[in-house]
């Protein structure tokens, strides 16, 4: 027995996380085929020092690229002790700020910034866009 996908039909809700295994290139323009979220390795400094945001962009209907969000780095005091955590290397695509269009294949990439400059962006994933992660539901991320 097996299961069969409709088009624009997932088999299954989204679970928003990264656990899953590596989505390969031939899998990523096909929907429902990855995971709903992206994941990158953090580096330990950027070529200007230590990371303080990442950059997230995707693709216009043109072709260009255009910032649809960011992870930051969180500083605070506990006990008078300066504690921080670092921006989160990770991007759950229901958390872009424009809608992505059901069904659209987009492009990301990520970029590593701080108050100096940025990086330059790693490579671009394809992500073909699911029809749960065009709901206004936005779900939370840790360190978002």
């Amino acid at each position: 027995m097996f299961a069969l996908l409709l088009l624009g039909v997932c088999a299954e809700m989204p679970l928003f996380d990264g656990t899953g295994p590596v989505c390969p290139i031939a899998a990523q323009s096909i929907e429902c085929r990855c995971t709903e979220c992206m994941e990158w390795d953090a580096p330990v400094e950027s070529t200007t020092g230590v990371v303080n945001w990442y950059d997230i962009e995707r693709t216009n209907p043109d072709g260009s690229f255009g910032i649809v969000g960011g992870t930051w780095r969180t500083d605070w005091l506990e006990d008078d002790f300066p504690m921080t955590l670092p921006p989160a290397t990770h991007w759950c695509f229901a958390r872009d700020s424009s809608m992505p269009v059901e069904g659209a294949l987009y492009g990301y990439r990520v970029r590593a910034c701080n108050t100096v400059g940025c990086s330059s962006y790693d490579t671009v994933v394809e992500y073909r866009t699911a029809p749960y992660a065009i709901d206004s539901f936005r779900p939370p991320v840790q360190g978002n």
